[in-house]
């Protein structure tokens, strides 16, 4: 190999983890959070892209990853533009009447910028991506949630999705989920198969997701638990401001969670109840009517959370025993 060659090699080695050190090192507030470009991050993403900011966290880290991404990529579309307008004019007809079947002699420079772009791949791969990544799909973080659900510092909700709507399921006031049977299972009254039989289970439904007096409701500045599924085709759980987006698949329940920071909700967008309301989409082609599988989020305080939750599981639980006692 050519000795110019090694040293580019290991240039790039060394610029990838010099550029590693410097992004994980300087400005950061948080595990791989770097907040050095945040104006610019916030001003691409609100007012190029046209997309709600954030109001997760991680949600700002993904902010980072699209903008970083869109920006090498707009390097590379004017760095070649430049470059294929340059062979054009060097390279045109009349400056070479005869054919060259030499090629190009040198190709440093050439080399050089390929390096260039693996090493800028590799620091967006390294410093954002992956710990996105595994911060998200953290099973740890994940567990730590489910178990604080018990105690109400922490929330656990089952994501349900069929053509063309969305439900959840919250455990209700004793914090335990109740068994699921498939011989129970209904799609319009029952979908998560709870048996009709019992009186003591207080599972909160949200069956219609498309009303807006049906949200699936959250509690801000509490960590959530999503676990998502299907129940016939594979559709994509997406709420663009939490920065959420999971697929849900039948026979698999899959994993995502997220925590609404008061900080970062406006207080100008909240309903006359002080709700935040926020639209649920489908990010998967599902079949005719996808384009109106949509539903809604909502997000309130702590407080006004236990009392939504205690009021619904004690709703249901009543309703379970009447039910029950006119069938009788």
């Amino acid at each position: 190999m050519n000795k110019k060659y090694i040293g580019l090699i290991f240039g790039a080695i060394a610029g990838v983890v010099v550029a590693v050190t410097l992004i994980n090192g300087a400005k950061v507030e948080d595990t791989h959070t770097f907040t050095g470009f945040d104006k610019s991050v916030e001003y691409t993403m609100t007012e190029l892209f046209k997309s709600p900011p954030p109001i997760t966290e991680h949600g700002w880290n993904v902010d980072r990853v699209v903008v970083f991404v869109h920006f090498l990529m707009a390097v590379l579309f004017v760095g070649w533009t430049l470059y294929f307008i340059f062979c054009l004019f060097k390279f045109r007809e009349s400056n070479h009447p005869k054919a060259d079947y030499h090629g190009v002699r040198s190709k440093f420079w050439t080399t050089l910028v390929e390096y260039g772009v693996i090493a800028a791949e590799v620091v967006l791969i390294v410093c954002f991506a992956i710990p996105l990544w595994a911060e998200v799909m953290n099973d740890e973080k994940l567990a730590k949630i489910k178990a604080s659900a018990k105690d109400g510092s922490g929330l656990e909700i089952h994501i349900l999705a069929k053509q063309f709507d969305w439900s959840a399921r919250y455990a209700g006031n004793d914090n335990t989920f109740a068994q699921q049977d498939i011989r129970f299972a209904d799609k319009s009254n029952n979908p998560y198969g709870l048996d009709p039989n019992d009186a003591s289970i207080d599972d909160v439904l949200v069956l219609a997701a498309k009303d807006r007096k049906g949200a699936i409701v959250v509690p801000a500045d509490t960590a959530v638990a999503l676990k998502i599924t299907s129940m016939d085709v594979i559709h994509s759980f997406k709420v663009l401001p939490l920065r959420v987006c999971k697929d849900a698949i039948p026979g698999l329940q899959l994993p995502i969670h997220f925590k609404v920071n008061t900080d970062y909700l406006d207080p100008n967008q909240a309903n006359k109840d002080g709700e935040h309301v926020f639209l649920i989409t489908c990010a998967q082609l599902c079949g005719d009517g996808h384009g109106s599988m949509n539903g809604y989020l909502k997000v309130v305080s702590r407080k006004k959370f236990k009392q939504w939750l205690e009021t619904k599981s004690n709703a249901a639980q009543q309703s379970r025993r009447e039910n029950l006692a006119a069938a009788k």
